[in-house]
């Protein structure tokens, strides 16, 4: 399945990963071995996984932070090295990526892609550096939030269009985006796939993507290449197994 990926969404915290459990009308994560547990995962045909590193804060503030959470984000660094060295897939990676330090501090590990977030929103000159550091591992995060972007100093225009504002960073030679829409959880009808149908470049899709049908939708679409699924897998709501037939019958649907 080339043309779309349903790419595991992990959280890392002190170098483990989280694993999600219903527990009377809420959730409780439990700390599980992260290798083992990616492991299930390639074996089931994930070609990408992507790490949400919550101690990401921390990468790099070593003469701000001490103790616990910088050691849980010098293990969540390790965990990511040894992770991509262990599986032949695309490892990418979120949270703590803010400034061209970090950006390759995460890359000399081996991992493939690294995505910015607000940082990137806010400081053009940042993403024109990653790029020429390593073009095809920066991956923006474009957010966004009842059709507006939740903030932008692309273009010197509040009322800028999501897809305006990825045309000025595609034109900084960024290919790969992810399309956050920052309600799309809340509602819960699923991720806004039209409108992340026209950012442009590779576009994975994260928020909304709730159930099997969410993620059909988005491989019926074209201009999306992928959706990040977090909870609901990690939950075991649906397998990943079941996740992929749903997403074949999607990109089938295409015209």
């Amino acid at each position: 399945m080339s043309d779309f990926q349903v790419i595991p969404a992990i959280e890392l915290r002190g170098g483990m990963a989280l694993r999600y459990e219903s527990v009377g009308m809420g959730t409780r994560a439990n700390r599980v071995e992260p290798i083992g547990f990616v492991r299930k995962f390639v074996e089931a045909g994930a070609g990408m996984i992507h790490l949400y590193n919550l101690d990401g804060p921390f990468i790099v503030s070593q003469a701000e932070h001490s103790g616990s959470v910088l050691a849980g984000a010098e293990r969540n660094l390790s965990v990511m090295g040894e992770l991509a060295k262990t599986f032949d897939i695309t490892v990418q990676v979120s949270g703590g990526v803010r400034d061209l330090e970090s950006f390759q501090m995460v890359t000399s590990l081996g991992i493939r892609r690294a995505a910015i977030g607000s940082a990137a929103m806010q400081n053009p000159a940042l993403v024109q550096a990653a790029v020429k550091h390593a073009a095809d591992a920066v991956v923006i995060f474009i957010d966004v939030k009842n059709g507006r972007m939740v903030a932008q100093d692309w273009i010197k225009d509040s009322k800028a269009t999501p897809a305006q504002v990825a045309a000025k960073v595609r034109e900084a030679g960024v290919k790969h985006f992810i399309f956050q829409d920052v309600s799309a959880d809340a509602r819960g009808n699923g991720p806004s796939v039209a409108e992340a149908a026209q950012i442009g470049g590779d576009v994975i899709i994260t928020g909304g993507v709730q159930t099997l049908d969410h993620i059909k939708a988005a491989a019926a679409t074209e201009g999306i290449s992928g959706v990040l699924v977090g909870k609901p897998l990690m939950q075991g709501e649906f397998s990943y197994e079941q996740a992929l037939e749903y997403a074949k019958a999607g990109l089938a649907a295409r015209s």
